[in-house]
């Protein structure tokens, strides 16, 4: 997990930049904050082969 400042610039970087794909946004506006999950492959098949 990493924090940042502004989340839609980081994730510019990692999927403009690294090649990454978005895989999953959350908001949890009561705490004032977001998660942005980026990654190399698909969640999904990354869970089912584990």
């Amino acid at each position: 997990m990493l924090r940042v400042g502004d989340l839609q610039r980081s994730i510019d970087f990692y999927t403009k930049v690294l090649g990454m794909r978005l895989l999953r946004t959350s908001e949890t506006p009561e705490y004032k904050y977001s998660l942005a999950f980026v990654g190399y492959s698909d969640e999904a098949k990354a869970r089912s082969s584990s």
